[in-house]
């Protein structure tokens, strides 16, 4: 018996004022599944994770999100637009952790994870409050409740904003070079963070650059370059026996593609 499918991506393709970002873009991620894309910069990773929330609007391809379709479908031969109200009450099954965080500088760190529940999903404060304290509590935030952002370390900050995602109940999470803007010493505790939601079930497509997690916690690994998914497998395939050139040739590049898998864990 087959695992559903979370995420159908088929043909996506975005285009930006004649320059194509996203080139007939396929993936497909099954429950519990944690992807690792990666590629060199401006291949379009970020602009893959923005279309798949529709925060960018895809110019051709379909999505679907748990078998259904999100943002655009067909009827026979025509294509048809989902409106605003049939996108956003699709948009909570995807959980999103920016790069920039997003969080609402002018909330405590619990409002920030209590306020989305409460205007998006319409759960009563009570019902929302109990929800974020458990879930800074399981971030060991329990003590930063009532700080601010401002107040908090980068990575306090980023796990408040996958506290404020994983309220919503997505299917599907997000996170889009989740260690990028952190300080050398934070990044072990993101990436310890990111494999316990693996470790949990957690569906996830993480943009990273950090290869060690890449090979490590990724179930599968998705190469992009020029705005298409050139490689997609196993993790310890991709890193060891990559089919494509230029894969091979970008793992060599960041010099740990051809070492074995035992050294990448130190």
């Amino acid at each position: 018996m087959s695992v559903p499918a979370i995420l159908g991506v088929s043909g996506l393709t975005k285009r930006f004022r004649g320059t194509t970002a996203l080139d007939q873009v396929y993936l497909d991620i099954a429950k519990g599944e944690v992807v690792a894309l990666i590629g060199p910069s401006g291949c379009g990773k970020s602009t893959l994770l923005r279309c798949l929330t529709w925060l960018e609007q895809p110019d051709d391809g379909f999505i679907t999100i748990e078998g259904k379709p999100f943002g655009r479908e067909t009827n026979g031969t025509v294509v048809r637009r989902h409106g605003g109200r049939q996108i956003d009450a699709m948009r909570p099954r995807i959980g999103m952790v920016f790069q920039q965080l997003n969080l609402w500088p002018h909330l405590s760190a619990i409002e920030n994870v209590i306020r989305p529940q409460m205007v998006v999903l319409g759960r009563p404060r009570e019902e929302a409050t109990q929800r974020a304290r458990a879930l800074l509590a399981s971030l060991s935030l329990a003590d930063k409740a009532q700080h601010y952002p401002d107040a908090l370390s980068g990575g306090q900050r980023q796990r408040v904003a996958i506290a404020r995602a994983l309220a919503m109940d997505p299917a599907l999470m997000l996170f889009d070079e989740p260690t990028s803007a952190l300080d050398p010493e934070l990044v072990g505790e993101v990436l310890a963070l990111l494999r316990e939601l693996a470790g949990t079930g957690m569906t996830m497509l993480v943009v990273t650059h950090e290869i060690g997690f890449a090979a490590h916690v990724a179930d599968r690994i998705a190469f992009m370059d020029k705005g298409r998914i050139i490689e997609d497998g196993p993790a310890a395939q991709v890193m060891n026996r990559p089919a494509d050139p230029r894969v091979a040739a970008f793992l060599n590049l960041i010099g740990s593609g051809r070492a074995p898998l035992e050294t990448l864990a130190s």
